[in-house]
């Protein structure tokens, strides 16, 4: 999770940005569990998307897999860190440093992941990536989107980044013409260095995309990911 930009936003930093200059500190946890389950159901070196990968948690994970993984953030901080963290474990890893609303996809993906970021965009903005994120994705592929829902008023320190929450059942909506793998309203309490605690209510979705559907094609550019 990671959209923010102190030069375009001058709001004080969310608690990630300081968490992500730590080497130590694991801002997130571990990869996800749908990630973990989703390993043996993709082709061998398949081609990944993280958008609004943070520090890669998930990313580094399914870069160790032995996947093809593209991971994109707005945080310098987290970016750094993955790149950093990926070197120590001789992880090979596309990373660039890029704003998810003005991201242009110039390929298709075997499996796209937004976890946790894109109620941090405004609802004109997160409704234009999903519909990417279907177009782009191959068929038979997987996305795999988890947000926070208005359920329950954002944090105290965080109600100025939650710009554009979900509502309830919405994710959901968005993928009906999908297969179903999971969908899942929950609400969690997270943990983050420095005894931060907050309560949220999330909605995840994990889909396959029907195989007879089309997927919009945009040949690579040679030298781009």
């Amino acid at each position: 999770m990671a959209m923010f930009d102190e030069g375009k936003t001058g709001m004080t930093k969310p608690f990630w940005e300081q968490t992500y200059t730590d080497p130590d500190a694991s801002t997130f946890g571990q990869a996800s569990e749908e990630i973990y389950q989703l390993v043996d159901r993709l082709p061998p070196r398949a081609k990944v998307l993280d958008l609004g990968c943070g520090e890669g948690r998930n990313a580094l994970f399914l870069a160790r897999s032995g996947f093809d993984v593209t991971a994109v953030d707005i945080s310098v901080a987290g970016i750094r860190k993955l790149r950093s963290l990926a070197e120590e474990a001789a992880i090979s890893i596309c990373s660039e440093i890029a704003d998810m609303r003005e991201y242009v996809f110039t390929t298709a993906y075997d499996l796209i992941v937004s976890h946790g970021c894109l109620h941090l965009v405004e609802r004109s903005a997160w409704l234009r990536l999903v519909q990417a994120f279907k177009q782009h994705t191959n068929p038979g592929g997987i996305n795999v989107v988890a947000v926070f829902t208005d359920r329950l008023t954002p944090p105290d320190d965080l109600k100025d980044f939650c710009i554009g929450l979900f509502q309830e059942g919405e994710l959901f909506q968005l993928y009906a013409d999908w297969e179903t793998i999971l969908n899942k309203s929950y609400t969690f309490e997270d943990r983050h260095p420095g005894n931060i605690r907050h309560i949220h209510p999330a909605n995840k979705v994990v889909a396959r995309k029907p195989s007879n559907q089309a997927v919009h094609r945009i040949a690579d550019k040679p030298g781009s990911r």
